[in-house]
């Protein structure tokens, strides 16, 4: 039985005095963590450690499992488990027994068909749910690719192992496998003590006033800690999925040697300068002077505990103070004084200093921090067996990602190279490749001269740099922008009189039909006092009346601010007031929500008024407003935005020539003239001679409805907010809707 004794902080770890067949012990703090996590979701994948192996030569399976079993043996940890006694979690270790080693052969797949096999079963492995109270919380399975050929999958839970407990199996099974295939006994000595003897003199050191010494040190450094708030490609989800990508990241072997050498002149290690980057980036990128970033550490800081498999890493949250913009170098000295004082303090278990700072319970990201760095060396070669059998690791794809963003550096001889995680229910890949990108060339910039400013060091690299300032800047069009949009309307009028111009549900109009009613309305505003630069309201549900509107206003020389009937009375009155509407165009049954507007009222299902005839239309200059539109007012009162007729005319000879194309698509009118989509849905189908297809409001609601009414098109795009979008997909995908084969563009916008 393992027997303990009250230890000086500074004694040795005790050990084993005897053996017996089941031994309970408290659980370290880490174990203590991931035990909370996994009973609020028990089973959950993303805390396994899995590792591939990948064998070429002669193998002896039965020495391999038998050097597997023998290793379980000496590592009470991996027949651990997890049960409750007295309403606390204990760790209890099972009597040991031999390991028997599942084989399964591939050897009758092809090659390609293997590889997908192999690639499978590594995914379907790291997704294995362990049962902590059942156990085994070790697994291995060894595939047969050919006859001088193996896999082997060894599994752990990290509430027993860590990346240091991988290189330990490692080296164990390479000794052990050895001396097993050549009918030999374990070279290896007992060890001297076990995991649970770890938990029990963790627990006991970190009391009294050596407890209170750490914590002191810790809520000094991380009061009020920050959360980094990147910008991100998608909106944060409530809680994490925890799915996640990686990408490539590579440091030159000249920025790599500069780097060195400006940590050796500063009296620091390679991973300060590197962290500083990091923290430098992160800082750029969102827009904050205070970054925390945690960090792991092997913990491993006693001789005694080197050789053993278990969860002994702690994570370090190291704070960087950016503000003031100060230089690379002064940046690295304060990073090198904060991770200095944090390996003082490191004994701290992470999880007793979120404990102490209770931050505010935040489901969607994680506490303290939410980035990560590593620095590891590169691994040096593992014990190998002597009789020609090779091992080495299998690469692994990422698939999760505990934090929002994990930088993870290796140092070889020649330069710095890693990969950059992220959780893809944030980011896209191009997004975190670009990330990378940022880093390397901030290295870059850090190498060249560490005493620029934060600001000024560069982010970009040369092909970023030229297609951001060149080819994206390149916007120089041949577009005519002279003529009004109402002009160029007018003249494909005459090409195509008989040709549908407004295409609704009560009623058609064809270009000529368009014109003269849009003609008269203009004569009808011009008599009013319509202008150039003057603002005209309209007010009217969707329909033919309101095409004739935008454009009989817009003949007038005046410009266009759309009321929507769905706004509250009174955001129509501030709107007529705030734009300085000289005239409102509206139907009979709207006309009562205009209040005690004193502008003229032009009914348009009216009888015509005796001006009708009057004043003719006016050309419009390109410098003069073609429309108001007015934002939404969620961040505090509406605001008018004035749209010129040089800048609607620019946009849509670029939609028409970027969007559209050569073959166009029809773009029903669905949203609101309140909406800036609007612009895309009315015009262009009329300066193409093609009808403006106004959909009614009951159709639009409808996600079934409007699955229905595009499904009838051979090239039609939807344009509409991505609720929307969200609600006919899942018509689709159920069944209940069918797929609209003509479908050829959709143009979301207006939410996140």
């Amino acid at each position: 039985m393992h027997t303990f004794s009250q230890v000086d902080a500074d004694a040795q770890l005790p050990g084993m005095e005897d053996e017996e067949e089941v031994f309970v012990f408290p659980l370290s703090f880490a174990q203590q963590r991931l035990w909370f996590v996994d009973q609020m979701d028990p089973g959950n994948p993303l805390y396994n450690v899995p590792t591939v192996l990948h064998l070429e030569g002669a193998l002896d399976a039965d020495a391999l499992g038998r050097a597997l079993g023998e290793i379980v043996r000496r590592h009470e940890v991996l027949r651990t488990v997890f049960e409750v006694e007295e309403g606390e979690p204990v760790q209890v270790v099972l009597p040991w027994r031999p390991l028997e080693l599942p084989v399964t052969d591939l050897g009758a797949y092809s090659d390609a068909d293997r590889q997908e096999e192999l690639d499978r079963r590594a995914l379907a492995e790291g997704r294995r749910a362990f049962d902590l109270t059942a156990g085994p919380l070790f697994h291995a399975e060894l595939l047969r690719l050919a006859p001088d050929e193996h896999a082997l999958f060894l599994t752990m839970h990290h509430i027993v192992s860590d990346a240091w407990s991988i290189g330990v199996l490692l080296r164990e099974i390479g000794v052990l496998y050895e001396a097993f295939a050549r009918g030999e006994e374990s070279p290896l000595d007992d060890l001297p003590i076990q995991y649970a003897d770890f938990a029990v003199w963790q627990r006991e050191r970190l009391s009294g006033e050596r407890l209170e010494a750490q914590l002191a040190y810790w809520r000094d450094q991380l009061r009020d800690p920050p959360v980094l708030e990147l910008p991100t490609d998608r909106p944060r989800p409530a809680a994490p999925t925890f799915h996640g990508g990686s990408v490539g990241v590579h440091v030159s072997a000249a920025t790599s040697a500069a780097l060195r050498e400006l940590a050796r002149a500063e009296g620091a290690t390679l991973f300060m300068p590197l962290l500083a980057a990091w923290q430098a980036l992160l800082a750029r990128h969102a827009g904050q002077d205070d970054v925390i970033a945690g960090t792991p550490i092997a913990n491993r800081n006693r001789s005694e505990i080197e050789a053993l498999i278990g969860f002994f890493v702690n994570t370090l949250a190291l704070r960087a103070d950016l503000s003031g913009n100060p230089t690379f170098r002064e940046l690295l000295r304060q990073v090198r004084e904060r991770t200095f004082g944090a390996y003082a303090h490191q004994d701290l278990p992470f999880e007793k200093i979120v404990e102490e700072l209770a931050p505010d319970r935040d489901l969607s990201r994680s506490p303290v921090f939410q980035v990560m760095f590593s620095l590891q060396n590169a691994p040096g070669a593992e014990a190998q067996p002597e009789d020609g059998l090779s091992i080495s690791l299998y690469g692994a794809r990422m698939e999760s990602a505990k934090y929002d963003l994990i930088l993870t550096l290796v140092e070889t001889p020649e330069d710095i190279r890693g990969s950059l995680s992220y959780a893809t229910d944030l980011f896209g890949r191009a997004t975190a490749e670009r990330i990378a990108s940022h880093y390397a060339a901030l290295l870059d910039g850090i190498a060249a001269d560490p005493d620029q400013r934060i600001a000024d060091l560069p982010l970009m690299d040369p092909a970023e740099r030229r297609q951001l300032l060149e080819e994206w800047n390149a916007t120089g069009r041949p577009y005519d922008l002279s003529r009004p949009v109402h002009e160029r309307i007018a003249e494909q009028a005459l090409r195509t009189p008989d040709a549908p111009a407004v295409v609704a549900a009560t009623e058609s109009l064809s270009f000529a039909e368009l014109e003269r009613r849009a003609d008269a309305l203009a004569r009808r505003l011009r008599v009013l006092g319509a202008g150039p630069d003057r603002r005209v309201a309209l007010l009217l549900e969707r329909g033919a009346a309101t095409v004739v509107a935008v454009l009989g206003i817009l003949k007038s020389g005046a410009a266009y601010v759309a009321l929507d009937p769905a706004y509250p009375d009174e955001r129509l009155h501030f709107m007529l007031s705030d734009a300085g509407a000289a005239a409102v165009v509206t139907a009979a049954g709207l006309a009562g929500r205009l209040g005690d507007f004193a502008g003229a009222v032009v009914l348009l299902d009216g009888a015509p008024e005796p001006g009708e005839d009057g004043a003719p239309p006016v050309a419009a200059l390109p410098e003069n407003l073609a429309y108001v539109i007015y934002t939404s007012g969620s961040t505090g009162t509406p605001k008018g935005v004035l749209v010129t007729h040089r800048g609607l005319s620019n946009y849509l000879a670029w939609f028409d020539e970027t969007v559209l194309g050569a073959e166009g698509f029809a773009l029903p009118l669905v949203s609101r003239l309140s909406f800036d989509a609007h612009v895309r849905q009315l015009f262009p189908p009329l300066l193409r001679g093609e009808p403006v297809w106004v959909l009614p409001e009951e159709t639009v609601s409808d996600p079934g409805a409007l699955l229905e009414a595009i499904s009838g098109h051979e090239r039609v795009s939807f344009g509409g907010v991505p609720s929307l979008w969200s609600a006919m997909l899942e018509l689709v995908r159920s069944g209940e809707a069918p797929r609209p084969a003509g479908l050829r563009a959709v143009l979301l916008g207006g939410e996140a």
